[in-house]
């Protein structure tokens, strides 16, 4: 008897255990209570050079900043469609397995780019994860979620520098 019960100690931390280290589950979302915020920080340039940018959105609109070490430049504000809320839910819901191998930030990163996500549902914090990019960083499940966002925007018009 003693045996059995052991076993079945053993058999059910071992499950618990298993549950505990498998592959991160999707964000449960609601649409209507969801934000995304992106926000992209770019290199350490001489002003007139630097762009660095926050995205906001929601299901019935986006808004971007575009600043230069602080000091605002750029603001515009766009309709939400249906169908890109619909991409950036299913894309936000997927982060959490899309990022589970993002390696933490490397002390002596200095110059480099970095990006930055927060979805939110409601006043809830739900997901949060910051990429820097060093030359090569995997800063791409970051930016997947932010491209349809950015497609709201001539981001080439509002990022042009004073050069």
């Amino acid at each position: 008897m003693r045996r059995r019960i052991a076993l079945v100690s053993i058999a059910a931390f071992s499950l618990g255990m298993l549950t505990a280290c498998a592959v991160p589950s999707s964000l449960k979302l609601n649409p209507s209570e969801t934000t995304v915020e992106y926000r992209f920080r770019d290199s350490s340039v001489p002003p007139k050079y630097h762009r660095s940018y926050t995205i906001k959105a929601s299901d019935k609109e986006a808004s971007i900043t575009v600043d230069s070490y602080g000091d605002v430049l750029r603001q515009e504000t766009a309709a939400m469609p249906a169908e890109t809320w619909t991409d950036v839910m299913d894309l936000a819901r997927s982060l959490p397995e899309r990022t589970k191998d993002v390696p933490a930030p490397k002390p002596g990163c200095a110059g480099g780019t970095a990006s930055k996500i927060v979805v939110r549902e409601g006043e809830q914090e739900r997901y949060s994860q910051r990429v820097e990019d060093c030359g090569g960083g995997p800063v791409t499940p970051l930016t997947d979620t932010a491209a349809p966002l950015e497609a709201l925007f001539d981001m080439k018009d509002l990022l042009k520098t004073g050069a």
